[in-house]
């Protein structure tokens, strides 16, 4: 039994290796340096005129930044799954002994990146605002902790584009992430009340609000309603993934029409 499980984390391991192999010639690495440096410019160049208070130009660009993931996700993953696309998912499904393997390691090696490019777009920004402002509103270790909350929010979103595009199309997955980006603007408003902690597009922001908050003494929560939203939120993920690999068990490819 041990060594299975030994052979098993070796085939993982094997698998990452080779995601990685398969992306360090493309896009995919450039757009998770390239988005938040551009996204950091464009908002401290903006920030450089604009007439709002540091505390609203830090949450307006923590919130925007999570209220586009799930598009950049889509994005990513519609990327990612076309290389298995372009070699009619021969090696994605038929190379190793433990069919989820590759599946496994895709999702590592993308919700890897993603936290590295969330991690450059906090802390470059803060980085960026303190030097252009002069002022950093938050300390370094709640940035830290925006980045990890927000990625956290994220990996089921990989889950689920990773899953459209495989059963469906890029084009379903793009709609679908566009979608997720207006649920999640929206449900920044008084119509995600009661709503958003069953909708996973829509976790980044909330938490990022009521994290920045709460630290600059706007808002406090009762104990109580967070583990409750917590507990939502593991029932959710609970469900994803489970219906996800079941689904994935019997999952043989598809024919591409795009």
């Amino acid at each position: 039994m041990m060594a299975r499980h030994l052979d098993g984390g070796k085939e993982i391991w094997g698998n990452v290796k080779g995601e990685m192999w398969k992306m360090r010639r493309t896009l995919l690495p450039w757009l998770h340096v390239m988005v938040p440096l551009l996204g950091i410019a464009v908002f401290l160049a903006y920030y450089s005129f604009a007439a709002w208070n540091d505390e609203g130009k830090i949450l307006g660009y923590m919130e925007a930044l999570t209220v586009i993931l799930p598009l950049v996700v889509s994005v990513i993953c519609s990327i990612s799954a076309e290389f298995e696309e372009s070699g009619h998912y021969q090696t994605f499904l038929g190379v190793s002994v433990c069919k989820m393997n590759p599946l496994l390691a895709k999702w590592i090696v993308l919700s890897g990146m993603g936290l590295l490019s969330i991690l450059l777009a906090v802390v470059g920004f803060a980085a960026g605002y303190r030097i252009t402002e002069g002022n950093t509103v938050l300390l370094m270790r709640e940035y830290l902790i925006l980045a990890a909350v927000m990625w956290l929010c994220s990996v089921n979103l990989y889950l689920i584009h990773l899953f459209l595009n495989f059963a469906f199309s890029k084009n379903i997955s793009l709609c679908a992430g566009t979608a997720e980006l207006v649920v999640a603007a929206l449900f920044l408003t008084g119509l995600g009340e009661g709503r958003w902690q069953f909708f996973p597009c829509s976790w980044g922001s909330r938490w990022t609000e009521y994290l920045i908050q709460y630290w600059i003494g706007n808002k406090t929560a009762a104990a109580g309603d967070v583990l409750k939203i917590l507990g939502i939120g593991a029932g959710v993920t609970a469900a994803l993934w489970s219906v996800f690999f079941l689904w994935f068990h019997f999952y043989e490819g598809r024919q591409c029409r795009d």
